[in-house]
């Protein structure tokens, strides 16, 4: 079975507004959690993505570390950030001619006070090492050198990968690879669109209340009427 993981890697919530709101192509774990054949047979990831958020590839890494069937990533294009933290998921990395990989270090839209910037810069610090364990678990390289790597933003070509241990062979066919670095939807606009969408939906039930009432209303009108 073929599993495609393409565009902006989200959580499950998040993942309609990309599509239906902004038009763009998301996977969210479920996309692939729940393509997984119940049967333990072969699946591919088909991976072409600038990457997207930490938690949800890194749910996606572990389901598929835990899949008692053989998995195989195929990074087809790029596989970028969080990207490729779903591809050591997988029990090989391929990749094409042309793919690339990047890695660096996560970064977020916090704000606030000083102490609540402190509490962000220490997230980010224990996601940094997090992704760098996850790393040196697929190469067995020391986690330091994963943090050093991804504190210059680190690109890597289809051999390039495969000598660092990210990728464990390079595909021998050729195809075009067409590939660009989009915008990411700020996480901000993402949740005012969820919140207008509360906010239609409960305008919405309370439009259908206020209608049935009338309807109730109208119903004991023309009963009286009747009766007159």
């Amino acid at each position: 079975m073929i599993i495609p993981v393409k565009g902006y890697i989200t959580n499950d919530d998040s993942a309609p507004i990309y599509r239906d709101w902004f038009g763009m192509t998301a996977t969210s774990p479920s996309d692939i959690v729940q393509s997984l054949p119940n049967d333990g047979s072969d699946v591919v990831l088909e991976i072409a993505s600038d990457g997207g958020e930490v938690d949800p590839a890194t749910e996606v890494c572990n389901a598929l570390r835990d899949y008692k069937g053989n998995v195989t990533a195929k990074v087809m294009s790029n596989a970028y950030s969080a990207a490729t933290i779903v591809a050591m998921g997988a029990n090989k990395v391929q990749m094409a001619p042309g793919a690339k990989m990047m890695i660096h270090r996560a970064s977020s839209d916090a704000s606030g006070n000083s102490h609540e910037m402190d509490a962000a810069s220490g997230m980010l610090q224990t996601t940094d090492s997090a992704i760098a364990n996850i790393y040196a678990a697929k190469t067995g390289k020391p986690v330091n050198d994963f943090l050093a790597l991804m504190d210059k933003e680190t690109w890597l070509d289809a051999d390039q990968a495969v000598e660092l241990g990210l990728a464990d062979e390079k595909l021998d066919f050729d195809t075009p690879i067409v590939n660009a670095v989009g915008p990411i939807i700020p996480h901000q606009a993402v949740q005012r669109i969820k919140n207008l969408k509360d906010e239609n939906n409960k305008l919405r039930s309370q439009l259908l209340k206020q209608n049935d009432l009338l309807n109730k209303k109208l119903a004991i009108f023309y009963d009286k009427k009747e009766v007159q």
